[in-house]
Protein backbone atom coordinates (compact mmCIF):
# COMPACT_ATOMS: atom_id res chain seq x y z
CA UNK A 1 0.00 0.00 0.00
CA UNK A 2 1.41 3.35 -0.98
CA UNK A 3 2.81 5.27 1.96
CA UNK A 4 2.82 2.24 4.31
CA UNK A 5 6.11 1.61 6.13
CA UNK A 6 8.07 -1.43 5.06
CA UNK A 7 7.92 -4.38 7.46
CA UNK A 8 11.25 -6.07 8.13
CA UNK A 9 11.04 -9.73 9.18
CA UNK A 10 13.90 -10.98 11.41
CA UNK A 11 14.91 -14.47 10.41
CA UNK A 12 15.12 -17.08 13.15
CA UNK A 13 18.51 -18.66 13.96
CA UNK A 14 17.87 -22.36 14.54
CA UNK A 15 21.62 -23.09 15.14
CA UNK A 16 21.81 -20.48 17.89
CA UNK A 17 18.64 -21.82 19.47
CA UNK A 18 19.95 -25.40 19.45
CA UNK A 19 23.28 -24.28 20.97
CA UNK A 20 21.48 -22.44 23.75
CA UNK A 21 19.28 -25.46 24.40
CA UNK A 22 22.30 -27.78 24.62
CA UNK A 23 24.00 -25.43 27.10
CA UNK A 24 20.90 -25.39 29.29
CA UNK A 25 20.67 -29.19 29.22
CA UNK A 26 24.37 -29.51 30.02
CA UNK A 27 24.04 -27.11 32.93
CA UNK A 28 21.09 -29.07 34.31
CA UNK A 29 23.04 -32.33 33.98
CA UNK A 30 26.08 -30.85 35.78
CA UNK A 31 23.97 -29.45 38.60
CA UNK A 32 22.13 -32.76 38.93
CA UNK A 33 25.37 -34.72 39.04
CA UNK A 34 26.82 -32.37 41.63
CA UNK A 35 23.69 -32.74 43.72
CA UNK A 36 23.90 -36.54 43.46
CA UNK A 37 27.60 -36.47 44.45
CA UNK A 38 26.85 -34.25 47.44
CA UNK A 39 24.01 -36.50 48.55
CA UNK A 40 26.08 -39.68 48.11
CA UNK A 41 29.08 -38.17 49.90
CA UNK A 42 26.80 -37.27 52.79
CA UNK A 43 25.89 -40.92 53.38
CA UNK A 44 29.02 -42.88 52.36
CA UNK A 45 32.76 -42.18 52.15
CA UNK A 46 33.16 -44.56 49.22
CA UNK A 47 33.24 -42.00 46.34
CA UNK A 48 35.77 -39.77 48.07
CA UNK A 49 37.86 -42.76 49.15
CA UNK A 50 37.91 -44.20 45.66
CA UNK A 51 38.84 -40.82 44.18
CA UNK A 52 41.76 -40.52 46.60
CA UNK A 53 42.80 -44.08 45.82
CA UNK A 54 42.71 -43.39 42.09
CA UNK A 55 44.64 -40.14 42.46
CA UNK A 56 47.52 -41.28 44.64
CA UNK A 57 47.25 -45.04 45.02
CA UNK A 58 48.69 -45.99 41.64
CA UNK A 59 52.29 -45.01 42.45
CA UNK A 60 54.37 -48.17 42.01
CA UNK A 61 57.11 -47.27 44.50
CA UNK A 62 56.80 -44.56 47.14
CA UNK A 63 60.40 -44.99 48.25
CA UNK A 64 63.24 -42.90 46.83
CA UNK A 65 66.11 -45.26 47.50
CA UNK A 66 68.83 -42.66 46.94
CA UNK A 67 72.38 -43.92 47.57
CA UNK A 68 71.22 -47.38 48.69
CA UNK A 69 70.31 -48.83 45.29
CA UNK A 70 73.29 -51.20 45.19
CA UNK A 71 72.45 -52.59 48.62
CA UNK A 72 69.03 -53.88 47.62
CA UNK A 73 69.96 -55.45 44.28
CA UNK A 74 70.77 -58.90 45.67
CA UNK A 75 67.98 -59.27 48.20
CA UNK A 76 66.00 -62.49 47.97
CA UNK A 77 62.20 -62.59 48.08
CA UNK A 78 59.99 -65.50 49.07
CA UNK A 79 56.95 -66.61 47.17
CA UNK A 80 53.82 -64.85 48.48
CA UNK A 81 52.50 -66.41 51.67
CA UNK A 82 48.77 -66.43 52.44
CA UNK A 83 47.90 -66.28 56.13
CA UNK A 84 44.36 -67.43 56.95
CA UNK A 85 42.24 -65.09 59.08
CA UNK A 86 39.02 -66.48 60.50
CA UNK A 87 36.05 -65.09 58.58
CA UNK A 88 38.15 -62.56 56.67
CA UNK A 89 40.37 -62.45 53.57
CA UNK A 90 43.83 -63.91 54.00
CA UNK A 91 46.68 -61.64 54.98
CA UNK A 92 49.47 -61.68 52.39
CA UNK A 93 53.19 -61.70 53.14
CA UNK A 94 56.37 -61.57 51.10
CA UNK A 95 59.57 -62.19 53.07
CA UNK A 96 62.90 -60.60 52.20
CA UNK A 97 66.37 -61.72 53.20
CA UNK A 98 69.95 -61.02 52.17
CA UNK A 99 70.50 -64.75 51.75
CA UNK A 100 73.13 -65.03 54.45
CA UNK A 101 72.67 -67.87 56.89
CA UNK A 102 72.51 -67.18 60.60
CA UNK A 103 73.24 -69.77 63.26
CA UNK A 104 70.90 -68.03 65.69
CA UNK A 105 68.22 -66.90 63.26
CA UNK A 106 67.69 -63.35 62.04
CA UNK A 107 65.68 -60.66 63.80
CA UNK A 108 62.24 -60.51 62.20
CA UNK A 109 60.41 -57.34 61.14
CA UNK A 110 56.73 -57.29 60.24
CA UNK A 111 56.45 -54.22 57.98
CA UNK A 112 53.02 -52.57 57.55
CA UNK A 113 52.43 -50.02 54.79
CA UNK A 114 50.42 -46.82 55.16
CA UNK A 115 47.74 -45.18 53.03
CA UNK A 116 45.02 -43.97 55.36
CA UNK A 117 43.65 -47.53 55.59
CA UNK A 118 42.05 -46.98 52.15
CA UNK A 119 44.96 -47.29 49.72
CA UNK A 120 48.49 -48.53 49.28
CA UNK A 121 50.12 -51.91 48.85
CA UNK A 122 53.10 -53.68 50.33
CA UNK A 123 54.82 -53.56 46.93
CA UNK A 124 54.98 -49.76 47.17
CA UNK A 125 57.51 -50.05 50.00
CA UNK A 126 59.37 -53.10 48.74
CA UNK A 127 62.54 -51.04 48.35
CA UNK A 128 62.46 -50.16 52.04
CA UNK A 129 61.77 -53.76 53.01
CA UNK A 130 64.78 -54.83 50.97
CA UNK A 131 66.96 -52.14 52.52
CA UNK A 132 66.10 -53.39 56.00
CA UNK A 133 66.80 -56.94 54.84
CA UNK A 134 70.23 -55.85 53.62
CA UNK A 135 71.12 -55.22 57.27
CA UNK A 136 70.71 -58.91 58.05
CA UNK A 137 67.05 -58.93 59.09
CA UNK A 138 64.20 -61.07 57.84
CA UNK A 139 61.52 -58.62 56.70
CA UNK A 140 57.91 -59.69 56.17
CA UNK A 141 56.07 -57.14 54.02
CA UNK A 142 52.34 -57.24 54.73
CA UNK A 143 49.34 -56.65 52.47
CA UNK A 144 46.06 -56.19 54.33
CA UNK A 145 42.51 -55.53 53.12
CA UNK A 146 41.56 -51.90 52.55
CA UNK A 147 38.64 -49.76 53.66
CA UNK A 148 35.92 -48.90 52.91
CA UNK A 149 35.45 -52.40 51.47
CA UNK A 150 36.88 -53.89 54.67
CA UNK A 151 36.38 -51.84 57.80
CA UNK A 152 38.04 -51.99 61.20
CA UNK A 153 39.09 -54.31 62.75
CA UNK A 154 39.92 -56.27 59.58
CA UNK A 155 43.44 -54.86 59.00
CA UNK A 156 44.28 -55.14 62.70
CA UNK A 157 43.15 -58.78 62.81
CA UNK A 158 45.05 -59.59 59.61
CA UNK A 159 48.18 -57.98 61.05
CA UNK A 160 47.80 -59.95 64.28
CA UNK A 161 47.37 -63.17 62.31
CA UNK A 162 50.50 -62.35 60.33
CA UNK A 163 52.48 -61.73 63.52
CA UNK A 164 51.33 -65.03 65.02
CA UNK A 165 52.08 -66.86 61.76
CA UNK A 166 55.60 -65.47 61.73
CA UNK A 167 56.21 -66.43 65.33
CA UNK A 168 55.09 -69.98 64.56
CA UNK A 169 56.80 -70.44 61.19
CA UNK A 170 59.59 -67.92 60.78
CA UNK A 171 62.37 -70.41 61.55
CA UNK A 172 61.62 -72.04 58.19
CA UNK A 173 62.70 -68.76 56.57
CA UNK A 174 65.79 -68.29 58.72
CA UNK A 175 64.23 -65.99 61.31
CA UNK A 176 64.34 -65.99 65.09
CA UNK A 177 60.84 -66.12 66.64
CA UNK A 178 62.25 -64.76 69.90
CA UNK A 179 63.41 -61.53 68.26
CA UNK A 180 60.47 -59.91 66.51
CA UNK A 181 59.64 -56.30 65.66
CA UNK A 182 56.63 -54.58 64.10
CA UNK A 183 57.11 -51.46 62.00
CA UNK A 184 54.86 -49.20 59.97
CA UNK A 185 54.38 -45.81 58.39
CA UNK A 186 51.35 -43.53 58.63
CA UNK A 187 48.22 -45.72 58.94
CA UNK A 188 50.57 -48.69 59.04
CA UNK A 189 52.23 -47.10 62.06
CA UNK A 190 48.84 -46.90 63.77
CA UNK A 191 48.28 -50.60 63.11
CA UNK A 192 51.80 -51.47 64.28
CA UNK A 193 51.33 -49.41 67.45
CA UNK A 194 48.03 -51.13 68.13
CA UNK A 195 49.67 -54.54 67.66
CA UNK A 196 52.20 -53.62 70.32
CA UNK A 197 49.33 -52.90 72.70
CA UNK A 198 47.38 -56.04 71.77
CA UNK A 199 50.36 -58.26 72.55
CA UNK A 200 51.08 -56.60 75.90
CA UNK A 201 47.68 -55.47 77.22
CA UNK A 202 45.17 -58.19 78.24
CA UNK A 203 42.41 -55.61 78.67
CA UNK A 204 42.71 -54.55 75.04
CA UNK A 205 42.61 -58.18 73.91
CA UNK A 206 39.44 -58.64 75.93
CA UNK A 207 37.86 -55.50 74.45
CA UNK A 208 38.69 -56.68 70.93
CA UNK A 209 37.80 -60.30 71.74
CA UNK A 210 41.08 -61.64 70.36
CA UNK A 211 43.76 -64.02 71.52
CA UNK A 212 47.48 -63.85 70.79
CA UNK A 213 49.96 -66.64 70.21
CA UNK A 214 53.03 -64.41 70.14
CA UNK A 215 54.39 -63.94 73.68
CA UNK A 216 55.13 -60.42 74.82
CA UNK A 217 58.75 -61.37 75.41
CA UNK A 218 59.17 -62.19 71.70
CA UNK A 219 58.05 -58.73 70.54
CA UNK A 220 61.26 -56.83 71.08
CA UNK A 221 60.25 -53.47 69.66
CA UNK A 222 57.82 -51.27 67.75
CA UNK A 223 59.04 -48.91 65.01
CA UNK A 224 56.65 -46.07 64.17
CA UNK A 225 57.01 -43.56 61.33
CA UNK A 226 54.57 -40.63 61.11
CA UNK A 227 51.43 -42.24 62.47
CA UNK A 228 48.22 -41.22 64.25
CA UNK A 229 48.09 -42.59 67.79
CA UNK A 230 45.24 -40.75 69.53
CA UNK A 231 41.88 -40.63 67.75
CA UNK A 232 40.46 -38.21 70.28
CA UNK A 233 42.97 -35.50 69.33
CA UNK A 234 43.98 -36.30 65.76
CA UNK A 235 41.33 -33.99 64.26
CA UNK A 236 43.25 -31.03 65.64
CA UNK A 237 46.11 -31.81 63.26
CA UNK A 238 44.03 -30.93 60.17
CA UNK A 239 45.67 -33.80 58.32
CA UNK A 240 44.28 -33.71 54.75
CA UNK A 241 41.24 -35.94 54.21
CA UNK A 242 41.56 -37.58 57.64
CA UNK A 243 37.79 -37.52 58.13
CA UNK A 244 37.40 -39.54 54.93
CA UNK A 245 40.08 -42.00 56.06
CA UNK A 246 38.58 -42.49 59.52
CA UNK A 247 35.00 -42.66 58.24
CA UNK A 248 36.06 -45.30 55.72
CA UNK A 249 37.94 -47.30 58.33
CA UNK A 250 35.41 -47.18 61.15
CA UNK A 251 32.29 -47.14 58.97
CA UNK A 252 30.76 -44.13 60.72
CA UNK A 253 30.62 -40.54 59.56
CA UNK A 254 30.70 -39.50 63.21
CA UNK A 255 33.77 -41.69 63.70
CA UNK A 256 35.02 -39.58 66.61
CA UNK A 257 31.98 -40.77 68.60
CA UNK A 258 32.75 -44.43 67.95
CA UNK A 259 33.75 -46.04 71.26
CA UNK A 260 36.23 -48.24 69.38
CA UNK A 261 38.57 -45.29 68.90
CA UNK A 262 39.94 -46.22 72.32
CA UNK A 263 41.17 -49.48 70.80
CA UNK A 264 42.86 -47.56 67.96
CA UNK A 265 44.49 -45.03 70.29
CA UNK A 266 47.75 -46.41 71.64
CA UNK A 267 47.98 -43.36 73.90
CA UNK A 268 45.08 -44.98 75.80
CA UNK A 269 46.03 -48.66 75.62
CA UNK A 270 49.80 -48.67 76.21
CA UNK A 271 50.86 -49.99 79.59
CA UNK A 272 54.20 -50.29 81.32
CA UNK A 273 54.60 -53.63 79.52
CA UNK A 274 54.51 -51.96 76.08
CA UNK A 275 57.55 -52.90 73.95
CA UNK A 276 60.50 -50.54 73.44
CA UNK A 277 59.53 -48.02 70.78
CA UNK A 278 61.16 -45.91 68.09
CA UNK A 279 59.21 -42.80 67.01
CA UNK A 280 59.83 -40.22 64.32
CA UNK A 281 57.92 -37.64 62.27
CA UNK A 282 58.82 -34.74 60.00
CA UNK A 283 58.70 -31.15 61.19
CA UNK A 284 56.24 -30.25 58.41
CA UNK A 285 54.06 -33.33 59.01
CA UNK A 286 50.62 -32.38 60.40
CA UNK A 287 50.74 -35.63 62.40
CA UNK A 288 53.96 -34.72 64.20
CA UNK A 289 52.06 -33.81 67.43
CA UNK A 290 50.66 -37.35 67.51
CA UNK A 291 54.17 -38.75 67.88
CA UNK A 292 54.86 -36.32 70.71
CA UNK A 293 51.66 -37.42 72.45
CA UNK A 294 52.51 -41.11 72.28
CA UNK A 295 56.12 -40.40 73.22
CA UNK A 296 55.00 -38.66 76.42
CA UNK A 297 52.54 -41.41 77.35
CA UNK A 298 55.09 -44.18 76.85
CA UNK A 299 57.81 -42.41 78.81
CA UNK A 300 55.36 -41.79 81.65
CA UNK A 301 54.72 -45.54 81.70
CA UNK A 302 58.44 -46.24 81.92
CA UNK A 303 58.68 -47.65 78.38
CA UNK A 304 62.06 -47.47 76.66
CA UNK A 305 61.55 -44.83 73.92
CA UNK A 306 63.96 -43.69 71.23
CA UNK A 307 62.76 -40.73 69.17
CA UNK A 308 63.92 -38.48 66.36
CA UNK A 309 62.21 -35.13 65.80
CA UNK A 310 63.15 -32.22 63.58
CA UNK A 311 61.04 -29.54 65.24
CA UNK A 312 62.58 -26.10 64.81
CA UNK A 313 65.19 -27.36 62.34
CA UNK A 314 63.60 -25.61 59.36
CA UNK A 315 63.99 -28.86 57.40
CA UNK A 316 60.33 -28.82 56.25
CA UNK A 317 60.21 -32.60 56.27
CA UNK A 318 56.80 -33.81 55.08
CA UNK A 319 54.63 -36.75 56.06
CA UNK A 320 56.51 -40.03 55.45
CA UNK A 321 59.81 -38.20 55.05
CA UNK A 322 61.53 -41.45 56.03
CA UNK A 323 60.96 -42.86 52.54
CA UNK A 324 62.95 -40.17 50.72
CA UNK A 325 66.36 -41.70 51.28
CA UNK A 326 68.01 -39.11 49.08
CA UNK A 327 67.78 -36.81 52.11
CA UNK A 328 70.11 -36.74 55.07
CA UNK A 329 67.13 -36.75 57.44
CA UNK A 330 65.72 -40.01 56.07
CA UNK A 331 69.17 -41.59 56.12
CA UNK A 332 69.51 -40.56 59.75
CA UNK A 333 66.13 -42.12 60.59
CA UNK A 334 67.17 -45.32 58.84
CA UNK A 335 70.41 -45.43 60.83
CA UNK A 336 68.34 -44.82 63.98
CA UNK A 337 66.11 -47.74 63.06
CA UNK A 338 69.02 -50.12 62.55
CA UNK A 339 70.61 -49.02 65.84
CA UNK A 340 67.27 -49.51 67.61
CA UNK A 341 66.87 -53.05 66.23
CA UNK A 342 70.44 -53.95 67.11
CA UNK A 343 70.00 -52.68 70.65
CA UNK A 344 66.80 -54.58 71.29
CA UNK A 345 67.56 -57.79 69.42
CA UNK A 346 70.61 -58.66 71.48
CA UNK A 347 70.26 -61.73 73.72
CA UNK A 348 68.38 -61.04 76.92
CA UNK A 349 70.41 -61.29 80.12
CA UNK A 350 69.88 -64.45 82.14
CA UNK A 351 70.03 -65.05 85.84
Amino acid sequence: MPGSPAVTEHPTHPKRYRRRRRLIIAAVVVVTLLAVVLIVNAVTPRPAALLIRAAVGSVEDVVTIGPYADRISGIEASEPVSVPVDGLPDAQLVLYSNGDESTTGKPVILLIHGGGWILGTASQITSYAKLLASEGYLVANLDYSLAPEYEYPTPALQSLAALDYLHENVEEFGGDPARMFVAGNSAGAQIAAQLGAIVTNPSLREAMDVSVETPATALRGVILYSGPYDFSTVSRTDFPAFDTFAWSYLGRKDWSSDPRIDQLSTTRTATSDYPPTYLTAGDADPLEPQSYELDAVLRAQGVDVTSRYWTGSGSALPHDYTFDLSTTAAQTAFDDTVAFIEKHSSPRPTG
